[in-house]
């Protein structure tokens, strides 16, 4: 038998494999429920997050109330502070993030009620119609900008002309356009106020989808197996995260379900292509372990057990047994392919191969690993190939002997 590797084939007989498999499944209902823990943490928190926001906003607001109680009436007051106390006990009750989202509108109306209620009372104590409408039109400003800068542009004529009128010192010809610029401005409210709660639903949305996208990505990195198969993968999430964040910012808001489905199919690829490089390492192992464990019964001692690039989690595992006698055997089982065994201390010779030529042989080290081949179907359901070597004649048959050729390493290979 030459000194160059031998070589044989590993296979799991099915009840084996059906266990290793079945194993499997229930590693990945384990990792599931992890994932799923990891991003149920991450939506709590988020939500914890939101409420903080919300509480502040609505405790903000009170502040303000408070300070300026003397601009609005007692009454309206009164009713204001009632509802912030509702709004409180809602907010601590809240199970879900979109829950929020309606308090926040509520806020909102609050706000725009107390708003109202101080342009009221300064309205009556100036007694200007036109002041009424200016006001009005003030606070809606920004927003008209924003969702109607043509109705916006249309009401600012409208109050430009009233103004004028009323520098001419004759109030009968302002009547008229007065109703007509408050009429205007009611119908800019109506609109703006319509698009703007219609654009803030959609932001409410994409930004549910981010915290969603978000949620998976945190159950993904919790993943062990996922960490240690599929790290790069990782990134591909994080860059659709950013794409999410940047579509949000140029208000994009349609975009984020399309990135969500991408992760979820990209989420999808990554655990199944880690829960397959799992099950080819767990098949690894046991074809490693049931190696050692039948080598200690044929007598010989495991030196060491290591895989062959620690860094790597698809390395081979190394085993290395002896015996007393100073006979050894190294073992290298990959993830897959074929089981390299390299053998000392047998006798080696080399012989006529049938034919012409010659073959090296080793029958006592061919022995010693058939027998192993024959424990490990036997006891552990591990199929081997027939043993290989380079040189090997096909038609010698396994004899008695104790001779080899003078190479103090040889290698040996299932098929």
């Amino acid at each position: 038998m030459s000194g160059s590797p031998k070589y044989s084939q590993a296979e799991l007989e099915r009840q084996r494999q059906e266990k290793l498999e079945a194993n499997r499944r229930r590693q990945a209902e384990l990792e599931a429920k992890r994932r799923q823990e990891a991003a149920e943490k991450e939506r709590k928190r988020q939500l914890e997050a939101r409420r903080q926001e919300i509480s502040a906003q609505l405790q903000n607001l009170a502040t303000q109330i408070k300070q300026q109680s003397d601009s609005i009436y007692p009454e309206v007051r009164q009713e204001l502070q009632q509802k912030e106390q509702t709004l409180k006990q809602q907010i601590s009750n809240v199970t879900l993030v979109n829950q929020l989202s309606s308090i926040e509108q509520q806020i909102q109306e609050i706000a725009q009620k107390w708003q109202e209620a101080k342009r009221q009372k300064e309205i009556e104590r100036q007694q200007l119609a036109l002041e009424n409408s200016d006001r009005t039109f003030q606070i809606i400003q920004t927003d008209a900008q924003k969702f109607d800068h043509q109705g916006l542009s249309s009401v600012q004529e409208s109050l430009n002309q009233v103004k004028n009128l009323l520098l001419e010192g004759n109030p009968v010809p302002v009547r008229q356009p007065l109703q007509t610029t408050q009429k205007a401005i009611a119908q800019l409210t109506q609109s703006v106020g319509q698009q703007k709660q219609a654009w803030q639903q959609r932001k409410n949305q994409a930004e549910q989808d981010l915290g969603t996208i978000q949620a998976i990505i945190t159950g993904i990195k919790a993943d062990e197996v996922i960490n240690r198969w599929q790290s790069n993968a990782i990134e591909t999430l994080l860059t659709l995260e950013q794409q999410t964040e940047k579509a949000i910012a140029l208000e994009n808001f349609e975009e984020t379900a399309n990135l969500l489905n991408q992760v979820n199919t990209t989420q999808a690829e990554i655990i199944e292509k880690a829960n397959q490089a799992q099950l080819k390492a767990d098949q690894r192992d046991y074809i490693a372990d049931s190696i050692a464990e039948t080598l200690q019964e044929m007598g010989f001692s495991i030196v060491y057990r290591q895989p062959e690039y620690a860094e790597h989690p698809a390395s081979a595992i190394i085993l290395g047994a002896a015996t007393n006698s100073g006979k050894s055997i190294s073992v290298s089982v990959p993830v897959e392919g074929e089981v390299f065994y390299d053998v000392e201390g047998y006798s080696k010779q080399t012989l006529a191969a049938v034919g012409g030529g010659s073959a090296a042989v080793c029958d006592e080290a061919e022995g010693v690993i058939t027998e192993m081949h024959e424990v490990l179907a036997e006891q552990f359901g591990v199929k081997m190939g027939e043993l290989n070597w380079e040189g090997k004649d096909p038609n010698r048959q396994l004899r008695q002997a104790d001779s080899l050729p003078k190479n103090p390493s040889n290698s040996l290979r299932r098929s």
